[in-house]
Formats: structure tokens, sequence, C-alpha cells
């Protein structure tokens, strides 16, 4: 039921077409791959299934087709108990993102948007006042801007939280920004976004440097700030507060894809139980820290039995 949702997710939904390569291709190369894998993907599912096996209560706001991509999509969200209330079905194609993924776990992805590409404002307002009950809604910036600025301004009327991953990258405009409380950027995305701020940014400097900046930072996009920083963990700073600095542990990478995802899932949902925020980034490390050492997107995410672990490490009682 709506009023029991305490997670919203809005955003993209599609079938990732995954293959395993020795090294991606250069220009006007052909590579043979070892393995192929069909999976279930998009930053918005991503972010709703990760939250979902992280305990959290989470509806999925997004569109697919009504075709035999749609009907498995629509199988494997419903398994992993998202409320579905408003995935809109449209005689669009489902989405698609193709991917590459070398011996090291870099990857390469091209994304399809399809039946995604149908969301409107419009329908997006409505979904999320359908779940006004709700505490916290996400998105994250593969489909329109102005669909995501209808979707967190109806979640701020409402008196939700706002959490914004501005991924995949693209200039912020000052109506995004203004309806975020929390905004979540890996370091490409945080050097481009406070580069457009005006400000003259390099974030491959130690940890310790990056630290003094991020109240700086944080004021000047005018929301609290996490930034990601792969194998060195993340970043967070709440305005007025001390910035912090949670560590990965360390592990082999084997596939990265949808890792950020993974991240912007389960801080969602510590933040939701109200844990400290520091020890959301902590739990929300070390699950995406778990995600990169299996293949896939939603298929490598940590699974609901294994989600009190992560609940202990968000406990976090200031100690290092």
């Amino acid at each position: 039921m709506s009023g029991d949702t305490r997670i919203v997710v809005l955003g993209n939904s599609n079938v990732d077409l995954t293959s395993y390569v020795q090294r991606s291709p250069e220009e006007g190369e052909t590579v043979l791959a070892e393995s192929f894998v069909i999976g279930m993907g998009g930053k918005g599912a991503n972010q709703a299934v990760a939250a979902a096996r992280a305990g959290g209560s989470v509806a999925f706001i997004g569109s697919i087709g009504r075709d035999s991509f749609g009907e498995l999509t629509f199988e494997a969200l419903s398994k992993e108990g998202l409320n579905l209330d408003r995935l809109l079905q449209t005689d669009s194609p489902t989405g698609v993102a193709t991917i590459s993924v070398d011996a090291n776990g870099a990857n390469r992805i091209t994304v399809f948007l399809g039946a995604s590409g149908d969301l409107t404002s419009e329908s997006v307002a409505d979904a999320v006042r359908h779940f006004s009950a709700a505490k916290i809604a996400v998105s994250q910036m593969e489909i329109d801007q102005p669909i995501v600025i209808a979707g967190l301004r109806e979640a701020r009327e409402h008196g939700m939280t706002t959490v914004l991953n501005t991924a995949p990258y693209s200039p912020c405009s000052a109506e995004l920004l203004e309806s975020v409380d929390w905004l979540i950027a890996n370091e490409v995305e945080a050097e481009a976004l406070l580069g457009d701020l005006g400000g003259e940014v390099r974030l491959d400097l130690p940890v310790s440097k990056l630290l003094e900046s991020m109240p700086r930072w944080a004021e000047s996009i005018g929301s609290d700030l996490v930034i990601t920083l792969g194998e060195k963990g993340a970043i967070g700073c709440r305005r007025g507060e001390s910035p912090f600095h949670a560590e990965a542990p360390t592990v082999k990478a084997v596939d990265t894809v949808g890792a950020g995802d993974c991240f912007v899932g389960y801080f969602a949902r510590f933040l939701d139980t109200g844990a400290p925020w520091q020890g959301a980034l902590i739990a929300a490390v070390h699950a995406a820290a778990d995600s990169v050492t299996a293949p896939g997107a939603q298929s490598s995410y940590p699974s609901a039995e294994t989600a009190a672990k992560y609940a202990e490490l968000a406990e976090w009682q200031g100690g290092k």
C-alpha cells in the first residue's frame, strides 16, 4: 500500500545487455566477448532495488514498454518487493543498456531510454503525490531535468528529504539544486558541478585536503553533499557540521557496473532509519564495495539477508 512506502525512487529502468571482454575495443575495432549476460538495470531501478535489499519499504516511479523486456523488468522488480503502483507501461520499447566490462572491472555503457522517455512532469508529480506519506525521495539524471525537478519539488511539498544523484552528469539548473537536500556525486561529476558554479576545483588531492573544502562546496551548491571516491570510499558534509570520510574496505573488483547506484540506495535507506548520516555513509560505502566483487548491476547487490551487517555499521556513534 502507498501509505506503507518510506522511500520513493524516480528514474530509468532498463534491461542490461552485458558483454565481458579482456579489453575494450578501440575505435573501429571488434573484440570477442568471453561471456554475456542479460540483467536488470537503469539507475532509478538499481537504486530502488538497493534500498529495498537494505530493508527499506520502497516504491519505484518509472516507465516500461509492453514488450518482452518490459515483462522481464516488471517480474524482476516485483520479486524485489517494490511498490509498482506508479510504474507506467507505454507502447514505446523498454529501455536497454549495452555494456562492456573489461578484465579490470571497468565498464563502458550506452543507454537507450525507450519507455523511460515517456515520463512527464505531470505524471511524475502525480506519482509522488500518490506516495505523499513517504519520507525520502531519490532521483538521478538519466531522465530529463524538468521531470526530476517536478518530482523533487512535489516531494518537498510533502515534507520528504530529497536525494539527487548527479549521474549521468549534465549542468544542473538553479531550479534543480534548489529542490535538493542531499546531493551525491562521484569525483568527475562533483568537479564538473563545482566548475559550473564558478569554482576552480581539483579532486585529485589527498582526502584530508578534500575534507577541508567540503563545507565550502556544500554551501556553494546549497545542499548537504556526498562525494564518492571509488576505492577511497566517500566523503560527506551536512551543512553546519564537520565533514566525514568513510573509508572503503579493500576488495577485488570484478565489475563496477551499478556500484554507485548501490551506494545511493543504501545511503537513502539508512537515512530513513534515523541513523546518523555518517553511519549511513559508512554502510553505503561497504555495500557498494561488496557489489563490485560480483558481476552485473542489481544481480551484484548484497542480498536482503546480509543487510543486518550494514545496519550495524550505520549505528555510528562518533568513532573512527
